[in-house]
């Protein structure tokens, strides 16, 4: 098969690569080429590419609040996501979206079924982009919760209390930890969404994890392999809520226990010190 990842430099572009050890791959990056040895080409060159692409898997997004990138989020979220529909006709798209388009739900259980309603303007752009890919003939759609693997980024709550377990043998939480969170480990994303572009129908699924957990039993892993301390403090005004999948044969695969994936996240931060 001939592949398109367009997003070289996030953790799910790395694990989409490895699920096509067979095939031929191109990404398209923003702004600098991805380091391994597949053929690149920068997204301004799209037009130019040729259209025959089995799968195009979107992993490009901007992810901020901020309404100073108003702009940037636009043109990244959504008029991007209308070239590629617009580009590849006759490919499958697979668009990464996020949980972010249920963030005005504060609490409760969240699946497939309840209806999106975003209230935030990255939340706003997932889902317009979603809106866009379901007009494509092929497509499908994956509402990704909190995505974790090595080299993630370091402003999430996951990787923040690591660091603090590792570096100062502690970690400190807000409230009484009760609030609630799915997370799911990059290559179980990746393992997804290859069953979703060999699927026959187009559909919207959920990139979540079976288990939820609170704060405190996060960090009570952590705790097991390090032996840090826990402390709470102040109070947590996070929305909390829980995520519950379909019985979808798409899901019919097995997820990286978050103990595992923990402690290998541990193993290779500790690597890095």
């Amino acid at each position: 098969m001939k592949v398109l990842i367009v997003g070289a430099h996030s953790i799910l572009s790395k694990r989409l690569i490895l699920e096509h050890p067979n095939d031929e791959i191109n990404v398209l990056y923003h702004s600098k080429p991805f380091d391994q040895q597949v053929e690149n080409f920068p997204v301004s060159n799209i037009n130019h590419l040729n259209v025959d692409y089995d799968i195009v898997y979107v992993v490009s997004a901007i992810i901020t609040n901020d309404i100073s990138k108003n702009n940037e989020l636009y043109d990244v979220n959504i008029k991007l996501i209308k070239s590629i529909c617009s580009k590849f006709i006759h490919s499958k798209i697979i668009f990464f979206s996020s949980v972010a388009v249920y963030d005005a739900i504060e609490f409760g259980i969240i699946d497939e079924k309840t209806k999106p309603s975003p209230q935030s303007i990255y939340g706003i752009s997932k889902l317009w982009g979603e809106k866009i890919v379901e007009q494509h003939s092929k497509y499908g759609i994956i509402r990704i919760s909190s995505m974790y693997d090595e080299e993630m980024k370091e402003t999430t709550f996951l990787p923040k209390i690591i660091e603090s377990a590792i570096k100062e043998n502690n970690i400190t939480l807000l409230g009484d930890g009760t609030r609630i969170q799915n997370y799911i480990h990059a290559k179980d994303v990746a393992s997804l969404a290859r069953k979703s572009a060999l699927c026959t129908e187009n559909l919207i699924i959920m990139g979540i994890s079976p288990k939820n957990y609170s704060n405190k039993e996060v960090a009570q892993i952590i705790q097991k392999i390090t032996n840090c301390t826990i402390d709470f403090k102040g109070e947590d005004l996070s929305r909390s809520v829980e995520y519950k999948r379909s019985k979808h044969f798409l899901y019919q695969q097995t997820f990286t226990p978050l103990e595992q994936g923990i402690k290998e996240l541990i193993q290779w931060k500790t690597k890095q010190y």
